[in-house]
């Protein structure tokens, strides 16, 4: 239990939670003083949102994560903001704003430094059968919903449409208060994940709801309540259903965001790895595999503890591996019987791009991604190649180098016999890293030097004269263009737009 939560009374809390799933829901309100919570980590512009939103006479709070983080005496990185304001209010509110989504619309309202607050409007308990033309839930027919656009007035109705407890508590920055209508604040107290409502419902709503309840298990520690684990094993083949755009962004979100260790484990611990990754489902038998992707993820973990980013390419790269071996050694098996056998590289084209097509029907890799691991995996047969090059220089040159380095090494751990190599190619990583830190030193001095030019050209330019804003230079322009400009400027004055 964290510092935040240790004030709060467990058995009232339990007794609240009980209450409130007897009745549907409850309230209880808790103020941030009573928990000692430090409202000053909260982002200025999430807290500017709510106030704007406010002072326009609409409800608007803190929901979520932030709210989590707050509790676990973490500071929040991701502010989201609920409102009773459609989608269209909120963005005529903020001029720095756009609405996005066509499933669920939301708006992201943008500050400087790509600093975006999500705003989402309080969604409806009413089912689309209430809906008489163009119903804005659209459910398919195994229930999952397609589209959920009907909007509610009612924190309470809100608060039902939350995915699980610990995500359903309400933060008004202004109040300083914390609301919770399902229990949340005993489930966080307790370590548990409880999903709101009818999980069979909730789960065939949206598939994802599951992959969710691992992922905050992994990331938390949590523990998942035996109602809202029970049903995964049997519905998980309707994660199939899911765009696999979707599931692409929701095992980067599983893998890269300092968890992926923990990941792994719960994932197979409830059949679901096989569902995402199904060529590699075929390894999990296979302690060498586990030992390799466990080490992999392990180390991805640290790096993101460290603030260093974690790639997709990476990620995949360690767990279809095994998958792209397998397929280049049944392929120059195949080679070998036939008359006129395959080049190597058909053999190492046709192993790619059954990797790919095979994944890409469950998760949608970008291009981008997928040709940084083809790269990265051909590279591993070029490195291990020493005898056949003849220009070292050239092939520690290339973009992908350090990274497929970085990949040997880690093979290594595993497959000894690589060590030759890591020691033959390390003084080029060495090398090639060097030159790379030097680029992105002159890069950044660039960067601070064209900062500091704009600036000081800033601090050198006079007032602007409004009456003028916006008009062109007036030197070496055309007699009929300088008539134009001095009509226009009359026009301005006449109308008192230069005050």
């Amino acid at each position: 239990m964290t510092a935040p939560l240790q004030g709060l009374n467990t058995e009232s809390l339990k007794k609240f939670k009980t209450n409130a799933k007897k009745k549907g829901f409850a309230q209880n309100i808790v103020s941030a003083s009573e928990l000692g919570l430090d409202l000053s980590s909260l982002s200025k512009a999430a807290v500017q949102v709510v106030s704007t939103l406010q002072k326009h006479k609409f409800k608007a709070y803190l929901v979520g994560g932030c709210i989590r983080d707050l509790l676990l005496g973490k500071k929040p990185k991701d502010f989201d903001v609920s409102t009773d304001a459609t989608p269209e209010q909120v963005h005529r509110i903020f001029s720095n704003s756009r609405i996005i989504g066509r499933r669920f619309k939301i708006v992201h309202v943008v500050f400087s430094g790509q600093n975006i607050i999500e705003v989402t409007t309080f969604r409806s308990n009413s089912t689309a059968k209430k809906c008489k033309v163009n119903p804005t839930r659209v459910s398919a027919e195994s229930g999952m919903l397609l589209r959920d656009n009907v909007y509610g007035k009612s924190i309470v109705e809100d608060a039902q449409r939350r995915d699980f407890t610990i995500n359903a508590l309400y933060l008004d920055p202004v109040k300083k208060e914390i609301y919770d209508y399902n229990g949340g604040l005993y489930d966080m107290q307790k370590g548990i994940i409880d999903i709101i409502g009818d999980p069979d419902t909730r789960y065939s709503e949206d598939p994802v709801r599951m992959i969710r309840a691992l992922r905050f298990s992994a990331k938390l520690g949590f523990k998942l309540s035996k109602r809202t684990s029970d049903p995964i094993k049997r519905l998980s083949a309707l994660l199939l259903e899911v765009s696999n755009a979707r599931m692409f962004e929701e095992v980067n979100k599983l893998f890269i965001t300092g968890h992926g260790y923990n990941s792994f484990k719960i994932l197979r611990k409830y059949n679901i790895f096989e569902l995402l990754f199904p060529d590699a489902g075929d390894f999990l038998d296979n302690k060498s595999y586990i030992d390799f992707v466990e080490y992999a993820l392990s180390s991805s973990d640290k790096r993101y503890a460290e603030n260093k980013r974690n790639m997709p390419h990476f990620l995949y790269s360690v767990i279809l591996w095994s998958v792209f071996q397998n397929n280049v050694f049944r392929l120059r098996r195949y080679s070998e019987s036939m008359v006129s056998p395959m080049e190597d590289n058909d053999i190492v084209r046709l192993a790619l791009d059954s990797v790919f097509d095979n994944q890409d029907k469950v998760t949608d890799i970008p291009m981008a991604v997928s040709d940084s691991i083809k790269s990265l995996w051909r590279m591993q047969l070029v490195l291990q190649q020493i005898e056949l090059l003849k220009d070292y220089d050239e092939v520690s040159n290339r973009t992908i180098f350090r990274a497929a380095f970085d990949f040997i090494s880690l093979r290594t751990k595993f497959e000894p016999y690589l060590a030759t190599c890591v020691n033959f190619w390390q003084p080029y990583y060495v090398k090639s890293a060097a030159i790379a830190a030097k680029r992105k030193a002159l890069k950044d001095q660039k960067y601070q030097q064209k900062f500091s030019n704009k600036k000081k050209s800033k601090k050198t330019k006079g007032p602007k004269n409004p009456a003028s804003e916006g008009f062109e230079d007036e030197t070496n322009l055309s007699a009929k263009r300088k008539e134009q400009l001095a009509k226009a400027k009359a026009w301005r004055a006449s109308m008192n737009l230069g005050n």
